[in-house]
């Protein structure tokens, strides 16, 4: 049986994001913050464009119906 993962309420996702961008920021120069910038922005946009099939397919498995052999709709 697979673990049932919770993930952090978007209360401590803020203030944990914030932290995080503050310590890459530090010591870096406009140069370096920019590459770290757009590789998280496509990191980020990688795992939605992941989340975003996944959910699709499960609604997709969800609304297939199994052929009825029994009467046909007129």
């Amino acid at each position: 049986m697979r673990p049932v993962y919770t993930p952090p309420s978007g209360e401590t996702l803020l203030p944990a994001a914030a932290l995080a961008a503050a310590r890459l920021a530090h010591n870096r120069s406009a140069e370096e913050l920019a590459v770290l910038s757009a590789f998280f922005c496509t990191l980020g946009d990688g795992l939605a464009l992941v989340a975003a099939r996944r959910t699709m397919d499960d609604a997709c498995k969800s609304s297939v119906n199994p052929i009825d052999n029994g009467e046909e709709i007129a």
